[in-house]
């Protein structure tokens, strides 16, 4: 009988992924979100550097070393892609079958999935197809959680959870270690529930049982540690070699400087940048992120511009200043709401807070009403919750403080929380009543004031889709003229202005988003003759070994050589790159050659003494 049940199971739960498929696909294209999946794709698959590459520095080594083994097969599929669009609806699935498992009755496993699937749609559905790496990590360490709130007596749902972190860590991992503490408040909440369920039986002391629940769940705890120490260390060895430790130190200064502080003005700090030998045409590069172009430009600098920023910024907004303004707006942002009119800018949070408003309401009546007879367990159970909502806030304050804020991070961790608040319920409420059916009704409320939430959002979130597609198509037409043109000239080589690479600004009227690109259409493993000047992959070893294939030594020379071309925006302005040249001795001539898809230029740049 139980075969038959979890047979059944996994059939609904994987009809009802096949439908939110079909759904995705009549009404969307995937796409990568942002031109960072781009890159890590272009690298793991060979297109960077022409060999599939497994050092592509923002994952952790042995995830990207199997992707990269993927396209060293030769079949020349979007591996990148398809793995990360199979690791969603695998989440997906072990969510469904995760609760569908619960229900005995065909028809409630039914409609089960079907208000699983509403709340997917309703909530998830753009990131769906606008897939990126950060959100799909998040929705691993989400899934995880749940499995470990839902786990039984085999362990299988442990062993999964496990593996879904450690391989969200080797992902992501900063998102996995901002979620990780959430998935700790899980294992909290499964450890006291299920210690007080063995208490009440009062007949038998259970210190055997309670021991081993302890052991369960320390050795759970102690797995994940292991686990990650040994993700980390095998990291670092691919990553040992030297050229790769420093560039690992540029990177991080990089990130600091650009995502948590700012680059100084360079009149009104001038003493400060003399200090640490950087001239105003190489801050230039700074603001305008080609600082590839300069072979100076290293870890010392970029540090020592984001420990002087941190300091400035220290000075002219103290911190407790920053804390008062950052708790307004959590505040703020927990409780308002208002729709979804485009994908990410302006940023909402509905229906997101919503949700979680509404499951916290869930838990606290499942603990007033079906245990209004046992104050023991609903103080334990509010400790919890305000353990729930304790962390959360913490990670909610650092990211609003540290400014790092996008939908790719706060979604995942409102997803965290909904998952968790969700198995808690059917904790606190699986054994309040002798019978099922009460049990289920009580759960059945909680299931269709979701759905309705998700009812309401989807045709917002199906506009948000359309108006997305059709800016990205907008977009990606222009940048594929722009790719094709590089692929006729292959002889030529083209180095491309950073922000260039990411919006077509002010040359094109209407809404038009940043570049990403589709997946899965017109997949070209080949090695791209083209490559920014600058980004965060700029000055690492896989970013010399594509100049060096190029025939380069460096950027600053091959920007003047007589196959090498500057591509850039056509409203920008070029004065920048010849001042830069200028103050290294060098006076040049930059030419306009070609102007593509009415959005760029192409320039050449001659040395004139």
């Amino acid at each position: 009988m139980k075969k038959s049940q979890k047979f059944i199971s996994i059939i609904v739960s994987a009809v009802a992924v096949l439908a939110v498929m079909v759904v995705t696909l009549v009404f969307g294209d995937y796409f990568f979100d942002l031109n960072d999946d781009v890159l890590m794709r272009d690298i793991l698959s060979g297109a960077y550097t022409g060999t599939p590459e497994g050092h592509n520095i923002q994952m952790l080594y042995p995830i990207s070393w199997f992707i990269s083994l993927l396209y060293k097969t030769g079949i020349n599929l979007d591996w990148y892609g398809i793995f990360l669009c199979f690791i969603q609806y695998l989440c997906l699935f072990l969510i469904l079958q995760a609760l569908v498992s619960r229900i005995a009755d065909f028809r409630k496993k039914l409609l089960c999935a079907v208000s699983i699937v509403l709340v997917c749609l309703g909530f998830f559905w753009p990131h769906l197809l606008f897939v990126q790496y950060t959100v799909v990590c998040g929705l691993m360490s989400g899934t995880a959680a749940l499995l470990i709130l839902t786990a039984k007596e085999d362990k299988k749902n442990n062993i999964i959870a496990v593996v879904l972190i450690l391989v969200a860590y080797l992902i992501r991992s900063e998102m996995l270690l901002l979620t990780l503490p959430m998935v700790g408040v899980a294992i909290l909440i499964k450890w006291a529930l299920s210690r007080i369920e063995y208490s009440k039986d009062i007949s038998v002391s259970h210190v055997g049982e309670k021991k081993e629940l302890f052991r369960r769940y320390l050795c759970l705890c102690l797995t994940l540690v292991l686990g990650l120490v040994i993700c980390t260390g095998l990291h670092r060895l691919a990553y040992s070699r030297a050229d790769w430790k420093e560039f690992n130190r540029f990177f991080d200064n990089r990130t600091e400087l650009y995502d948590f502080q700012y680059i100084p003005d360079y009149a009104e700090n001038k003493d400060f940048y003399d200090s640490i030998g950087l001239s105003e045409s190489e801050q230039q590069l700074l603001i305008n992120y080609n600082f590839a172009l300069d072979d100076e430009i290293n870890a010392d600098t970029l540090g020592a511009i984001a420990e002087y920023a941190a300091g400035t910024k220290s000075a002219e907004e103290p911190f407790a200043n920053r804390l008062r303004s950052a708790i307004s707006l959590y505040v703020y942002r927990m409780h308002y709401v208002a729709a979804p009119i485009t994908y990410e800018y302006p940023m909402t949070d509905y229906p997101w807070n919503v949700g979680v408003i509404l499951l916290y309401l869930a838990v606290i009546a499942g603990l007033f009403i079906g245990h209004k007879k046992d104050g023991h367990y609903i103080k334990i159970g509010c400790l919890l919750t305000v353990t729930l909502i304790a962390c959360r806030s913490a990670l909610w304050l650092y990211i609003i403080i540290r400014g790092r804020d996008p939908i790719r991070i706060t979604h995942p961790l409102y997803l965290i929380e909904m998952v968790i608040l969700t198995g808690m319920y059917l904790l606190v409420t699986a054994k309040e009543d002798k019978a099922e059916d009460s049990r289920l009704a009580k759960t059945w409320i909680v299931a269709v004031l979701l759905a309705i939430v998700g009812i309401v959002t989807i045709p917002m979130q199906s506009s948000v889709i359309t108006k997305e597609n059709a800016s990205r198509q907008a977009m990606l037409d222009r940048y594929e003229a722009l790719y094709d043109y590089c692929a006729n000239n292959k002889d030529s080589y083209y180095f491309i202005d950073v922000y260039t690479s990411v919006s077509l600004g002010e040359a094109v009227e209407g809404d038009v988003a940043t570049f990403s690109e589709k997946m899965f259409v017109g997949v070209d493993n080949s090695f791209a003759n083209h490559d920014l000047l600058g980004g965060w992959a700029s000055k690492s070893p896989a970013y010399e070994d594509k100049l060096r294939r190029a025939g380069f030594s460096n950027v600053q020379d091959a920007l003047l050589a007589e196959n090498a071309y500057f591509v850039q925006n056509k409203t920008y302005e070029t004065k920048w790159l010849t001042d830069y040249y200028l103050e290294k001795g060098i006076d040049i001539n930059i030419s306009e050659i070609d102007e593509i898809a009415d959005a760029f230029v192409i320039y050449k740049l001659e040395r004139v003494n």
